[in-house]
């Protein structure tokens, strides 16, 4: 179809990407899942995974040592866990580059990863999901069946990592809103309310939407 496009001079559609950073229990990823399905491309988190595992030629257990856990490159515990493989920093990041910059080239909702210093505005719409420290550790507390003050520590401790991440591999703060065109509090909104806010956003900053988006999520929201 793209071949016919250009052959009758029609640039093909741009692809649908949009990258989504969340702090622990914010509903960040279930937004990301049900965004993805209104738009109709992956929603892509685990498959970060597997595919970079894939270029880096190891397995996806080093690759998850890694993923938003970049301090565990100072322990080397996975290297004595398999001593047989190892994953370098340096090699994590060239092929996460690789696999979120071919996934911008088809289109998908990125979760985390930093995707957004990636891609940039230019190539992608950049949503960071928040929300305040009591409302996600409910949210914690009811999904693992842990107590209010065990789901703060989680909460914490996810977001204290998630920042370290962001802040080694692209020497950026993960709270700065000069990274990302749309913020969005989960005090306030429910998921499917927020998913309807990015796809508005969308629209009004000019990114590409299917004119169906809307009617998708109604559907998928019923």
């Amino acid at each position: 179809a793209a071949g016919q496009q250009a052959e009758a001079g029609i640039s093909p559609p741009r692809p649908v990407v949009v990258t989504l950073s969340r702090e622990c229990g914010s509903l960040g990823k279930e937004v990301g899942q049900l965004l993805a399905d209104a738009l109709e491309v992956r929603c892509c988190d685990r498959l970060i995974l597997q595919e970079v595992a894939r270029r880096a030629h190891v397995d996806e257990k080093l690759v998850a040592a890694l993923d938003q856990h970049s301090r565990h490159v100072e322990e080397h515990w996975w290297q004595r866990y398999l001593h047989r493989e190892a994953l370098s920093l340096d090699s994590y990041y060239r092929n996460l580059l690789k696999t979120v910059i071919a996934i911008s080239r088809t289109g998908g909702v990125i979760i985390g990863r930093g995707a957004n210093h990636i891609l940039g505005a230019d190539k992608a719409f950049r949503v960071r999901v928040t929300g305040s420290l009591q409302r996600c550790a409910e949210l914690i507390a009811e999904r693992e069946q842990v107590s209010q003050a065990e789901a703060v520590r989680i909460a914490e401790a996810s977001n204290r990592e998630r920042a370290d991440y962001i802040r080694r591999l692209y020497k950026a703060d993960i709270n700065d809103l000069s990274h990302y065109d749309l913020v969005l509090n989960a005090d306030r909104f429910n998921r499917e309310q927020m998913v309807a806010l990015i796809l508005d956003a969308m629209s009004m900053a000019g990114y590409p939407v299917p004119e169906n988006a809307g009617q998708h999520l109604d559907t998928l929201s019923d």
